[in-house]
């Protein structure tokens, strides 16, 4: 995949990195000149010196031909223009770095796959960490609107030996994916949990809780 990335900073410059071991095709593009030629003698990718909110220079890093962009700079007004223009030139898939919450909703209604909030992401993390073991908090979305959290099942939990259709989930928390073993296991309506099972939910923040609760036996 060919992926823009705005912002060469320790994010930007760590995306780039993991993308292009894995053989994907990440160009950076940096304002700061400096900075834009520490990243050209650092990486295995092509840097480009601009602003992502312009988009000539978003041309020029060939976002009209690009899989994706991913606006991860300092500014959440350089993001938001990225994020903007690459929808305007078509980019199939944009996903934005939010800054201050209270841009979130800006980047959702620009229509933008994913804005992600790393204070809440982070703040999402500790919390699950330190309310018990067996939770941990991936991603905060929509502002904190919405999570994405992987639970344990415990062997007193009154999901074990139950499938999810006899749960009866709320329809705005989704189990996404389940681990057992070392393997992934796709989610049906007639899968049972077992003890030990890592279950990945996704939804709205406090339905997600409860259903986390539920897993767990409290």
């Amino acid at each position: 995949m060919r992926i823009i990335i705005v912002g060469g900073g320790r994010t930007g410059f760590r995306l780039a990195q993991r993308l292009s071991r894995r053989d994907h095709e990440p160009v950076v593009v940096e304002k700061d000149e400096r900075r834009a030629h520490e990243l050209a003698a650092d990486l295995d990718a092509l840097v480009i010196h601009g602003s992502g909110s312009d988009l000539d220079v978003l041309r020029d890093a060939g976002a009209q031909d690009a899989d994706a962009l991913v606006a991860v700079a300092a500014a959440d007004e350089v993001n938001f223009m990225a994020g903007k223009l690459a929808k305007e030139l078509g980019v199939p898939r944009v996903v934005t770095r939010v800054n201050e919450d209270k841009h979130a909703s800006m980047f959702e209604d620009l229509g933008v796959d994913a804005a992600i909030s790393f204070v809440n992401a982070a703040v999402a993390l500790y919390e699950k960490a330190v309310t018990g073991p067996g939770m941990y908090g991936l991603l905060g979305l929509s502002g904190g609107e919405a999570e994405v959290v992987e639970v344990s099942v415990v062997g007193k939990s009154e999901a074990v030996g139950k499938t999810i259709r006899e749960l009866d989930l709320p329809d705005l928390c989704t189990v996404a994916m389940i681990s057992r073993k070392g393997e992934l296991i796709p989610p049906r309506g007639d899968t049972e949990f077992g003890e030990n099972d890592r279950v990945t939910l996704v939804g709205k923040s406090d339905l997600v809780m409860s259903v986390a609760k539920l897993f767990r036996g409290k």
